[in-house]
């Protein structure tokens, strides 16, 4: 006995999404159902001979409500991937397009689905994906896993790139574990951003790899990344929380530490990076991070030096920038007024909120327009 059921949903969609990207949904769906039960341990496999993935898990089965859209068993546990209820359908649709078959071994229900690209009728002939459900299907022998989803006409080729899209898959990847995922310094992984061990996008910007907790980003339904801002904080924590000298150092300045606050970085690696600053620019030179700065420090006979946000009140912050000033401190009873109170609100700033930070300046302002 064959029931058939008609999606509507066009065979075009998600044109940018390729095999990659559709085989990739199929692996999250198990690994989510392995989070979600840790004894529904999920399988993947490939034959380069017969061209065929093979990808499930132990004790899942699929429900024929899964295949109507929003309609989902993941929806509010942030420990999974996927959350939209559409992914497998999405996946099957890109398939089907890219002439690959697909077919799903729902044991525990005793059906197998084979879904095809057909013409509608109800849609004046589009081309949409059908499922053909036979019930009562009859295995020769009991399969180890209740759901098998077979895809075949997978080449070496594609498979290649499929593998380098999953962290699963790849052996010795080498990953420096935070609380809110994983730094990967090798230079392969450089601006790829991983979303649970799989591929989501590319951040030029971004000068190592990342792959990051699924409960911690936003993915739209196509899987891009909403904010790149999201990802710039997350990993700015990242690199806070590795405590490494030279990563801190590098990311300063970058699209990657722009969100490094001084309040969360080492002592040590505070003072490694003021000494570097003082050997290399003098003791004479001050942090800043904008033009305006610039021009007041160079009025007050320092020699103001730009760097980024971060950088700067990682430097002022430390002990060795801190020595090295008090030791040069001009009189300040040559000092007028005024420069004498920004230079105080400059060595304060770092304790100080935006709102304290900016009622400061706003006095230091009027006193100057009352000494004019």
């Amino acid at each position: 006995m064959q029931r058939k059921y008609e999606l509507s949903i066009s065979a075009d969609y998600v044109p940018e999404w390729g095999v990659t990207e559709a085989v990739r949904e199929f692996f999250q769906n198990a690994i989510d159902e392995q989070r979600r039960d840790s004894e529904n341990s999920m399988f993947f496999g490939y034959d380069p001979k017969g061209q065929v993935i093979r990808i499930g898990n132990r004790h899942s089965d699929l429900d024929i409500k899964t295949l109507l859209f929003g309609e989902s068993t993941k929806r509010g546990k942030e420990e999974m991937i996927g959350s939209h209820g559409e992914g497998y359908k999405i996946a099957t649709v890109v398939l089907l397009r890219t002439g690959k078959q697909v077919s799903f071994q729902n044991y525990c229900r005793r059906e197998i689905w084979k879904p095809r690209l057909v013409k509608s009728r109800r849609y004046g002939g589009a081309m949409v994906p059908t499922f053909f459900v036979e019930t009562e299907a009859v295995w020769k022998k009991v399969p180890e896993n209740s759901l098998i989803i077979e895809i075949s006409g997978i080449t070496p080729e594609e498979y290649a790139q499929i593998k380098e899209s999953n962290l699963h898959l790849q052996e010795s990847v080498k990953r420096r574990e935070t609380s809110r995922g994983a730094v990967l310094d090798e230079d392969k992984y450089k601006g790829k951003i991983f979303v649970g061990g799989l591929y989501i996008c590319t951040e030029p910007r971004l000068e190592m790899g990342v792959d990051l907790k699924p409960n911690l980003v936003h993915l739209e339904r196509d899987r891009s990344i909403v904010r790149s801002i999201d990802v710039q904080i997350l990993v700015s924590y990242m690199i806070e929380e590795l405590k490494d000298a030279e990563l801190t150092k590098k990311s300063l300045g970058s699209f990657a530490g722009e969100y490094i606050s001084s309040n969360n970085v080492d002592k040590g690696i505070k003072n490694e990076i003021a000494a570097d600053f003082v050997r290399e620019h003098g003791e004479k030179a001050v942090p800043v991070s904008n033009q305006a700065d610039a021009e007041y420090f160079r009025k007050m006979n320092y020699k103001p030096v730009i760097v980024s946000a971060a950088e700067s009140k990682i430097i002022k912050n430390s002990e060795v920038y801190q020595d090295a000033r008090s030791e040069n401190e001009e009189n300040v009873d040559t000092i007028p007024l005024y420069d004498r109170l920004r230079a105080f609100a400059e060595k304060i700033e770092i304790k100080l909120t935006e709102e304290e930070r900016g009622e400061l300046f706003s006095i230091a302002d009027q006193i100057e327009e009352l000494l004019k």
